[in-house]
């Protein structure tokens, strides 16, 4: 039941989501303002909320940080490795590796933390959202060099190659939010009481808000072409990362509660915007949609798990 109700809130608002968008109720218009809303308004309102007022060790955030950041490199080499073994065009490849090794962590994997680890570990928010921050700069870096490795692009100059990664750092919500709030919390720099209650407010609002998001986006038209790449690629992300986690974890002596938001943001599926981001480079966007969709029904499965013995 513990499992049940930790994760059930996360798939029911997401299908619900996906019903929304099927009857009509939501417009494809309207879900993809909803979608700018979550990733532009709402999520940073969150994390301004959250890291602006907390109390966290920074130790712990490096390390989680660093973890985060190992696993993922980890199972892009195993990405690696399934292209080799199932000969994978290399118009493909990017799109393969990136969905093999990027986490839908701020869509999924905040919500997942926070129902099913807040009442029991007071401070775990504060971990959970500042940790992310390196996070999101290594996965953008990470996205940009795979992609760029395979596509059309890779012959443009280093100077459109720099301006390209740098744009997509400068114009993140996610990260200049957080880096907005450390300083803030650094200083002792508060907002004043109606601007907190708004942020928070909107912060309340943006877990689901992100579930919503997700079920808008998910799509099964084709699903059944390539579907051993997409189920490979998917497994990876939503296992072997996992897995590569838990034994980083068990080597750094991580404890309990840190190797269990650990696993659950590696247990995540593929980020949406990596969806995007094969659009931008000509790798193929089809592969990438299915990988989301096939990672999202499979990590059901690992997140349960984890949620169960992860810590």
């Amino acid at each position: 039941m513990y499992v049940l109700n930790s994760l059930m809130p996360v798939f029911l608002i997401i299908a619900l989501g996906k019903l929304l968008c099927r009857t009509g109720f939501f417009t494809d218009e309207f879900a993809r303002n909803l979608n700018r809303l979550t990733y532009w308004v709402a999520l940073p309102a969150l994390l301004l909320d959250k890291v602006t007022n907390a109390t966290f060790n920074s130790g712990d955030v490096v390390r989680l940080s660093l973890l985060l950041i190992a696993a993922t490199i980890g199972s892009a080499l195993v990405g690696y490795l399934g292209v080799f073994l199932l000969r994978i065009k290399p118009r493909a490849a990017g799109a393969f590796v990136q969905g093999a090794a990027r986490s839908n962590n701020a869509f999924i994997g905040l919500p997942v933390i926070l129902y099913s680890m807040s009442a029991l570990t007071p401070g775990i928010e504060a971990l959970a959202t500042v940790a992310l921050a390196p996070a999101i700069v290594f996965y953008n870096i990470f996205s940009v060099s795979v992609l760029l490795a395979h596509s059309d692009r890779k012959g443009q100059s280093a100077g459109k190659t720099i301006g390209l990664f740098g744009k997509q750092l400068a114009t993140n919500p996610l990260l200049i939010s957080c880096a907005v709030a450390l300083v803030m919390n650094f200083f002792g720099i508060r907002f004043p009481t109606a601007i907190q209650r708004s942020l928070s407010a909107l912060g309340g609002a943006s877990l689901a808000l992100a579930l919503l998001s997700i079920g808008t986006t998910l799509s099964f038209k084709g699903i059944g072409n390539g579907l051993r790449y997409s189920l490979s690629a998917a497994s990876i992300k939503v296992f072997i990362q996992p897995l590569i986690g838990l034994g980083l974890a068990l080597l750094w002596k991580l404890p309990p509660n840190e190797r269990q938001m650990l696993l659950i943001y590696l247990a995540c599926p593929t980020a949406v915007v990596s969806y995007v981001m094969a659009d931008i480079f000509g790798s193929d966007k089809e592969l990438a949609a299915h990988i989301i969709v096939v990672s999202t029904l499979l990590s059901a499965v690992s997140l349960s798990i984890i949620v169960a013995f992860g810590g």
